[in-house]
């Protein structure tokens, strides 16, 4: 009985072993494809199909306020993943 315990263990250290490495794997190949993107502010920026101006006014890493041409403020804040820089 204490053998099959003793197995127990081990075949629990493998599968931890096997779950850390599926995690580093899985992250490397995560961290190959996000494409880091910083605007500042006045950068035309593509959201949805509208260009935008970014303000001043930056609330966190990644987050954004835009304003549309015009100078009015979009009501919601953006992640920086939904935005594009848009080129004139």
């Amino acid at each position: 009985m204490r053998e099959l315990l003793d197995f127990g263990d081990e075949g629990r250290d493998k599968a931890i072993v096997k779950m850390q490495k599926y995690k580093q794997t899985m992250a490397k190949f995560y961290n190959r494809r996000v494409k880091n993107r910083q605007f500042v502010a006045g950068d035309l920026v593509l959201r949805m199909f509208k260009a935008s101006k970014a303000k001043d006014k930056v609330l966190g890493p990644g987050t954004y306020i835009l304003e549309d041409l015009s100078g009015k403020e979009i009501k919601h804040t953006w992640y920086e993943f939904y935005l594009k820089k848009y080129y004139v």
